[in-house]
């Protein structure tokens, strides 16, 4: 029997401390619900479940951030519900100044009331705000980011909808003042373009930019059919040879290629009496292709801001025909109605696509949390029944401890 090594309360503490130190990490994982409470618990399980946290908390923000861009987009298309419901306004207050039982008194009574409907269009669109962004406003100062309206910003906004580097959505801007929505649609201008006994001519100088590209544009983008603007050019030029008793009418013919050129054929030449008529009736329907035009009269000649597409009256012009200029602004309003309901069907494109994206990012980021959840969070019912065979075993060791220290004292009967 030796006394310098007890053997016995060596191994029994040895094993109590086992035990305590699995209780210890027990009580750890119970009382902090995770089974990883540091790289040592398990290694590669922490690296996959921070990797995991981090796409979760991508995904969570990314469905903040498609949230909020539907409140952008409702904003802009709750504003253009107005603009909207006024252009209808205007169709009705045009149709109804081209009848002839309305004097210039009641006719100006009209367009004042036009004027007024689009100063609220204007008013609607540059004021129109989604945090500091004004996603309708005219950027009237863009290149200047101290005074640009949006900091230029406004024609190009982009939506992180994802946690990844690629998945964004990109959301245009429109200016909807009563200036933009005309600028947008007026592609085709008589503004310097020429009448010649062949065709038109004014492209010279402007190749890339002039009346003659913009109409391949527009032709190129199938917004005006080629063949049916040169029956239109061919019906206007015969129309007015025949007001002003020009012969050879029925024989005119009138081409516009794809490459926007417009050339006269056929017919006697446009020259002599009438002529100036019959060209400038060439040049009215060839600025109608693209189904705007500026109203005539010198009233409207000075304006600028818009309004140039929406004046019914145009005082001091003589002969100004009032019935066809209300009917000029009927088809300008129709078109810049279908304008606005072309990006309003873009705007609800949009919402309908990040609502399926917000639903996508939810059951993703849930699946992601789940699988997180099932490598790092605590099973409390095993963790539980570990830390209670190591309790029982923690005190059994204790008491085993206690005993070997004991058996070391028979030795003492020895020194009697």
């Amino acid at each position: 029997m030796v006394i310098q090594h007890n053997i016995p309360a060596t191994n029994a503490y040895r094993n109590l401390t086992s035990n305590r130190s699995g209780l210890s990490k027990n009580l750890e994982k119970l009382s902090s619900g995770f089974r990883i409470n540091r790289a040592a618990d398990d290694a590669a399980g922490l690296a996959i479940s921070e990797a995991m946290r981090s796409k979760i908390n991508g995904l969570d923000q990314a469905t903040a951030n498609a949230n909020d861009a539907i409140g952008l987009i409702q904003t802009e298309e709750g504003a253009l519900t107005e603009t909207h419901s006024m252009l209808q306004r205007m169709t009705t207050l045009a149709t109804q100044a081209a009848n002839g039982t309305y004097n210039s008194t009641s006719r100006a009574s009209i367009q004042k009331e036009m004027d007024e409907l689009g100063n609220e269009i204007d008013r609607i669109a540059n004021n129109t705000d989604y945090n500091g962004i004004k996603p309708l406003a005219t950027d009237s100062n863009k290149g200047n980011t101290s005074t640009a309206v949006n900091n230029d910003s406004k024609l190009n906004m982009t939506m992180q909808i994802g946690p990844t580097k690629g998945e964004v959505l990109d959301l245009k801007g429109q200016d909807m003042t009563l200036k933009g929505i005309f600028n947008d649609l007026d592609k085709v201008s008589s503004s310097g373009v020429t009448v010649t006994e062949t065709g038109l001519d004014g492209d010279a100088t402007n190749a890339t930019n002039g009346p003659k590209a913009k109409l391949k544009a527009l032709i190129d983008d199938k917004k005006v059919d080629k063949d049916q603007a040169g029956k239109d050019l061919t019906n206007a030029v015969r129309d007015a040879m025949n007001r002003a008793d020009m012969k050879g009418a029925a024989s005119v013919s009138v081409t516009v290629t794809d490459a926007g050129s417009v050339s006269i054929s056929g017919g006697s030449k446009i020259t002599g009496d009438g002529a100036d008529s019959v060209k400038a009736a060439l040049l009215d329907a060839y600025d109608s292709l693209d189904g705007v035009q500026k109203s005539k009269g010198d009233t409207a000649t000075g304006l600028t801001d818009g309004k140039e597409y929406i004046q019914i009256t145009s005082s001091g012009v003589a002969g100004d025909d009032v019935t066809a200029n209300a009917n000029r602004v009927v088809k300008n309003i129709q078109s810049a109605i279908d304008h606005v309901s072309s990006y309003r069907a873009e705007l609800g494109a949009k919402q309908n696509r990040l609502e399926h994206t917000i639903n996508n990012l939810q059951v993703t980021s849930e699946n992601t949390t789940a699988a997180e959840s099932r490598i790092r969070d605590t099973d409390m019912a095993k963790e539980m029944a570990a830390y209670t065979k190591n309790n029982i075993l923690s005190q059994a060791a204790q008491s085993m401890l206690a005993q070997a220290n004991q058996s070391g004292q028979g030795v003492l009967s020895l020194l009697q």
